[in-house]
């Protein structure tokens, strides 16, 4: 560089350089205007760099541009040092130079606009619906308390802790920010722990050191602990249960409710009504179309992810490129079908048993999550979806529990005896058009009481149950008009959740006759409990753990619009998978030849086989195993024969009749259906050209009849095969769509799902076109951070050679009004 002096650029010539921006972001920032009559000469702006001198002039911050020093330099930034511009530079070197934008703003780069964001999300976070706690949490599960009680006025309740953290994590954490405590409590598995303090001065240092810390993702958050004016009760564990007081005496702070506004009445915001049915203050044609713009943008996930899933060098489906039409959409989604009854539809309710936020022992519904420290209880009278009936049960109960000498379970500690009741209801024959109409078609009601014996003594329990076996029946006869009252039982439950599994033991008590009031049937009378309901005027019989669609007059709509949609006939072979008790197959089975139904829960097997008998229904078949073990072992029995036929049919045969030895030859020289897919696809076919047969002239021919797979019992075969799946919240199993997916007889597959969400992950394989090269996808650790569609996605890559289905077209029917659920119905055919 020379050496030969040159003048001395003014600040707004080093603005207007480009040399002088030379390593700093300036897209952000707008040039101020250039003044003709100050341009340097050349030799000033040649682009090279030029230190900064001991008298070179700050330039006057008040006559520089609006954006003088609001962002930070990149320079500054990247080598954590000044850059060679130093102060004549148009960016700051660090926060103390750092200046507010014109709006108020922060570079979002620097420290100040990270705490400004901190701010902003602790806000939002003391915004939110508090957090409603009715009883204690449990120091590390033990079933003790190192505090002996918790002072409401030297506590506080840390909100979005680490789900995963005990008392001793806590303690170990306050340790490290210097936090003096007395005691801390979280139990693993809440969002939330307790800290009480010796004084109000490490109370106040405590609030100030921890207040906005973040932890991973979430921003913690400092509630006050209010306690709950309880009745108090004097009367040890054999006398009622005293709030706040554990089974062995030992205080342990149920009277403990976090609320983060330090306000305790009224300030949570919540209600039964509003957790249970959130739309109903909606009209029911809004609540409609509220449902149907949920379950458009559901669909759209199914068109997108099955678009990333298509193998490379395989054309997208038809389906897909058509549905750019639709705007996005599988397929047409023709609407929602009403609910006949509106309100007080469920015949199924589940009360829980805990404490309201005044402290009263309460049956009813919970006003939130247990996971997020939600434990209060509030009673169903203001829930629309919850019929008289079952709301005056819960009432019966809730005054039982009053006077009763076991206490009500306790979700913290897992400890108590009173946990849920659960009503069913059974009506009569007829479809019901309102509430009242509805009420008045129910004429059998079963209670189950979910309890925890485990520790308690026989002989109270046994007086506990004549008490409340009298306690319900004088209430259902006290009321106006009476109440049906059929069966008590009881399930005897000891895990944690009140999900209790199918097999939790039940004993039916016996109710004392309306008449009499104490006298009591016989112990030989009592027979094993069951309701009855009816759908299409068939009965069915329903036990105490049976599923059965909650809501009846819908799901007749449900189940004949799934009928319609799947084209039935004589020839047609119809597999119920999740059959529950039989409603689907049965409902639909004299439009069909024969019904396969599938399900694991052994009583409701049991009530479907029943349930044929009491309809005299000939042509169903209920299998009691998960759908996952024997559905690819069912569609072979039952098509063998067909398939033997085609094959007969195609080489210029007459016979249509499959011998027993001809059915055993066919079975051991069978080829493997992935093995002939693959070897079709070499030879230069698609999996669904080497897969369509034409099978007009069988189906023409009358049915036959083959064997077994054991090859002993004779069963009838079918040409025309359709699946109608109604699977759990959490979908198939993914053998059940693998066997669905490849066995190539099987055109037509009706899905009913109260899940949505599950309903596109399993579409997603069911309709993904196979890859030329089977991708096994081993050692995949990623998948257990995956969603449900990106799981189906690669479970797509290694699904066998098949031709894939196509979604037809949708339609929704709202099962649970005032509800964001309803029931999604899709057609898939190939």
């Amino acid at each position: 560089m020379s050496s030969t002096p040159t003048a001395e650029p003014s600040v707004t010539q080093l603005l207007n350089s480009p040399s002088t921006l030379n390593g700093h972001d300036s897209t952000d920032l707008p040039q101020p205007p250039q003044d003709p009559a100050t341009q340097p000469p050349d030799d000033a702006v040649s682009g090279d760099k030029r230190k900064r001198e001991e008298n070179d002039d700050v330039p006057n911050p008040s006559a520089a541009p609006p954006l003088w020093k609001t962002s930070l330099c990149s320079f500054f930034r990247r080598e954590a040092k000044t850059c060679g511009h130093g102060s004549e530079c148009r960016y700051a070197h660090g926060e103390a130079e750092l200046r507010a934008r014109p709006d108020n703003t922060w570079d979002p780069t620097s420290e100040r606009a990270k705490k400004q964001k901190l701010e902003e999300k602790i806000e939002e976070c003391m915004a939110l619906d508090n957090v409603m706690m009715t009883e204690a949490v449990d120091d590390d599960g033990d079933g003790g308390s190192d505090a002996g009680g918790l002072d409401p006025e030297l506590s506080k309740c840390l909100v979005h802790l680490p789900r995963n953290w005990k008392s001793e994590k806590l303690k170990e954490f306050l340790s490290e920010k210097g936090v003096e405590f007395k005691s801390a409590k979280k139990k693993k598995g809440m969002a939330l722990g307790f800290v009480s303090f010796e004084n109000a001065e490490q109370l106040q240092t405590a609030v100030k050191e921890l207040e906005g810390i973040s932890i991973g993702n979430k921003v913690m958050k400092v509630a006050d602990v209010i306690p709950r004016s309880f009745e108090k009760r004097t009367k040890s564990i054999l006398a009622p249960r005293i709030p706040g007081v554990g089974l062995d005496g030992e205080n342990v702070d149920d009277s403990m409710l976090a609320n983060g506004s330090g306000d305790g009445d009224g300030t949570t915001g919540r209600s039964a009504r509003k957790v249970v049915t959130p739309l109903a203050h909606m009209s029911y044609d809004d609540q409609l179309e509220h449902k149907k713009s949920s379950l458009m943008q559901i669909l759209k996930r199914l068109t997108r992810n099955t678009r990333k899933a298509c193998p490379d060098g395989i054309p997208l489906p038809e389906w897909i490129v058509k549905s750019r039409e639709l705007g996005g959409l599988p397929c047409s989604l023709d609407g929602i079908l009403t609910s006949p009854v509106v309100k007080g539809y469920r015949n199924k309710c589940e009360f829980s048993v805990g404490y309201s936020l005044q402290g009263k022992v309460t049956v009813g519904f919970m006003l939130g999550n247990f996971r997020d420290g939600v434990t209060a209880v509030e009673e169903p009278f203001d829930c629309p979806n919850v019929s008289r009936i079952s709301s005056k049960y819960a009432s019966i109960f809730q005054e039982f529990l009053q006077h009763s000498s076991l206490p009500i379970w306790n979700r913290f500690k897992n400890i108590g005896f009173w946990r849920q009741l659960t009503v069913r209801e059974g009506r009569r024959p007829g479809i019901a058009t309102d509430s009242e109409h509805c009420e008045a078609n129910i004429v059998e009601v079963m209670l189950i009481v979910q309890v925890s014996s485990s520790g308690f003594d026989d002989a109270q329990i046994t007086s506990e149950y004549e008490r409340l076996a009298q306690a319900f029946a004088a209430g259902a006869a006290a009321s106006s008009p009476a109440l049906p009252l059929t069966f008590l039982v009881i399930q005897d439950h000891q895990g944690i959740s009140n999900a209790a599994p199918a097999d939790a033991p039940l004993h039916t008590l016996s109710i004392p006759k309306a008449e009499g009031g104490s006298k009591k049937q016989a112990a030989d009378s009592v027979v094993e409990p069951k309701i009855h309901d009816y759908i299409n005027n068939l009965k069915f019989c329903i036990s105490p753990t049976a599923f059965f669609q909650v809501n009846t007059p819908a799901a007749e709509k449900l189940y004949s619009l799934a009928g319609d949609w799947a084209q039935l006939g004589p020839d047609t072979l119809l597999f119920d998978v999740c059959c529950g008790t039989g409603t689907i197959g049965l409902t639909l089975a004299h439009r069909v030849g024969m019904v396969v139904g599938i399900e694991m829960n052994a009583s409701a097997v049991s009530d479907a086989r029943r349930n044929a008998e009491i309809n005299d229904i000939k042509n169903c078949r209920f299998v009691c195993a998960k759908a996952e073990d024997v559905m690819r072992s069912l569609l072979e029995e039952y098509t063998i024969a067909s398939q033997k036929q085609d094959d007969l049919v195609s080489e210029g045969s007459d016979k249509v009749i499959v011998t027993e030895d001809e059915k055993a030859i066919s079975m051991d020289n069978k080829p493997n259906p992935e093995e002939s897919s693959s070897h079709e696809l070499e030879n230069g076919n698609t999996a669904s050209e080497g897969l369509k047969i034409d099978k007009q002239e069988v189906r023409s021919q009358p049915q036959s009849s083959c064997t077994s797979e054991k090859g002993k019992t004779p069963v009838e075969c079918f040409s025309n095969v359709v699946a109608i799946v109604d699977p759990p919240r959490n979908g198939l199993h993914p053998t059940v769509i693998k066997a669905l997916r490849t066995h190539a007889d099987l055109r037509k597959l009706v899905y009913i799902s109260c899940n949505p969400e599950t309903l596109v992950a399993n579409a997603i394989e069911l309709c993904t076109p196979s890859p030329e090269k089977i991708d096994k996808n081993k050692n995949n650790r990623a998948w257990r951070n995956m969603g449900s569609a990106g799981l189906a996605r690669h479970r797509a890559k290694s699904m066998p050679a098949s031709e894939p289905f196509r979604p037809v077209k949708a339609m929704a029917v709202d099962i649970f009004p005032h509800t964001v659920h309803c029931e999604l119905v899709m057609l898939l055919e190939r």
